[in-house]
């Protein structure tokens, strides 16, 4: 089994479709790419949502922090890298 070289339907350019990936495809029964990896990598961007982050300071030693996660809304602690790490070394982690 050799390449393929494809066009891409929504900038034009060429593209490769390299053996292996061909082989993953068929073997997953699944349809070979018909836009270039670039605008694949746009699409998943464009398609996985909105992120805010939110400037707060650590709940242990005040230190400034950028987290993903809501301050008003949060209900646990909102830690700094080394807090957290310092955290994790004195207690247990919960396993399920």
């Amino acid at each position: 089994m050799a390449d393929i070289t494809a066009v891409c339907k929504t900038c034009g350019k060429k593209f490769l479709i390299i053996e292996k990936e061909q082989e993953f495809l068929k073997k997953k029964g699944l349809p070979f790419p018909d836009i270039c990896p670039t605008d694949r990598q746009a699409l998943r961007v464009k398609n996985r949502g909105e992120r805010t982050l939110y400037k707060t300071t650590c709940q242990q030693c005040g230190a400034s922090v950028i987290t993903s996660y809501d301050p008003k809304t949060v209900t646990s602690k909102i830690l700094c890298q080394k807090c957290y790490v310092e955290y994790f070394d004195k207690n247990e982690v919960l396993q399920t």
